[in-house]
């Protein structure tokens, strides 16, 4: 039986390698396209190391250059003025460190031998109350960390990974001496995004020292839209207008909803482009095992008349496509993970693996829809009936 059923193949080799030939580069495509829709997922369910809700960013620039020291007082006075506000919880100044923004700062640095490269996210002490940052491992920023010889750091959980084997309390990296006190979850720029390997770097540096700062206020649960109505009077109340602007106030989470609907576009069209693979994979699966099982009709007639049932004659077809379908697969699989190049998109190896095996799932799953159906219908055909299709 194993023998007849080798020698079917074979019998058939020519149109057997055209089936093999267009699986696999059906299989190739789908592959591809599990890796970007797995993928997608999976940034879209990365855990963030702050909440932005009832958060405000605020943001100056200057208009000319002012006194370093009129400039200290002023901001100290603003950061005392808002929090004294009774909508408002804590406020934080920070540089590159406003979510949905996309600012970003980014520096190499040595450690041992290799180089390490962080988004730079430079905040201070409330930055943590503000975000709600808890860091999973290690600890916030206080008080005994102000001048320090050795600055403070916290790094995302994949920096931690990538650069320090998953133990990153306690080292110290760069030539200015960084310590790294804690681990936080990821910053992402915005849902969709793979987020940056990012550093928090603890500043008591003076206000003259920035031309530009961000300023995050939390406030009560409930009040973002009546501090919006008040935070340029507040703001402005305490800052000279000679020297400072205002430039930008939003909530932050208002600003998620601009960044989403800005890469809304992006998403939905890369979405829409993945359904209609989808239905091309599907109909390219049926098309060609269909064309294929129509092919052999006479062949199948000429089963039954030598006594096989049309379970028999399902069973074999099934077995030979799922072998020709097996192979495609097994190639694809072992190309695409050792063959960088013929990867569309750039991603994990736990996502590629998955991605593989849903692969695997799917297209088997295909050829035994694509296979029984003709299968089944041409089987029903009466024997003195398929000997007569050439």
């Amino acid at each position: 039986m194993i023998r007849i059923f080798f020698k079917t193949i074979w019998n058939n080799r020519m149109r057997n390698i055209l089936v093999l030939i267009e699986l696999f580069i059906i299989s190739l495509v789908l592959v591809n396209l599990t890796v970007y829709l797995a993928d997608m997922i999976r940034i879209m369910n990365i855990r963030n190391c702050y909440d932005s809700s009832d958060v405000i960013g605020l943001s100056f620039a200057p208009l000319q250059e002012e006194d370093g020291e009129k400039t200290t007082q002023s901001f100290a006075r603003l950061k005392t003025r808002l929090a004294s506000n009774e909508l408002v919880e804590s406020v934080s100044f920070s540089s590159n460190a406003v979510p949905y923004n996309y600012s970003i700062s980014t520096s190499g640095y040595k450690y041992g031998d290799e180089e390490i490269s962080m988004a730079n996210r430079n905040v201070d002490i409330e930055y943590g109350e503000v975000m709600k940052i808890r860091p999973i491992k290690g600890r916030w920023f206080d008080e005994s960390d102000i001048a320090k010889k050795v600055k403070p750091v916290l790094v995302s959980k994949r920096a931690e990974k990538k650069f320090f084997k998953g133990d990153a309390v306690g080292k110290v990296f760069g030539e200015d001496n960084f310590e790294i006190i804690g681990v936080v979850d990821e910053f992402k720029r915005s849902d969709i995004e793979e987020p940056y390997m990012a550093g928090f770097f603890f500043t008591d540096q003076e206000a003259a020292n920035n031309w530009y700062r961000d300023i995050l206020v939390r406030v009560k649960p409930g009040q973002v839209e009546n501090f919006l109505k008040i935070a340029e009077s507040e703001a402005m109340s305490v800052m000279d207008p000679k020297y400072w602007t205002m430039n930008a106030q939003n909530s932050l989470e208002n600003m998620r909803d601009a960044q989403n609907s800005d890469s809304a576009q992006r998403r939905y069209l890369g979405l829409l482009i993945a359904f209609f693979v989808i239905i091309n994979v599907l109909l390219g699966v049926i098309g060609i095992l269909w064309y294929n099982t129509n092919l052999r009709i006479h062949e199948i007639g000429i089963k039954r008349a030598m006594g096989s049932t049309g379970n028999q004659v399902k069973g074999q077809l099934i077995l030979e496509n799922l072998l020709l379908g097996g192979i495609a697969l097994i190639v694809v699989a072992l190309v695409f993970i050792q063959v960088p190049s013929i990867r569309v998109f750039k991603v994990e190896a736990p996502v590629m693996y998955l991605s593989v095996a849903i692969s695997i799932v799917v297209m088997t799953g295909l050829i035994l829809i694509s296979t029984w159906i003709p299968t089944a219908i041409a089987s029903r055909i009466r024997p003195a009936e398929a000997l007569k299709t050439e």
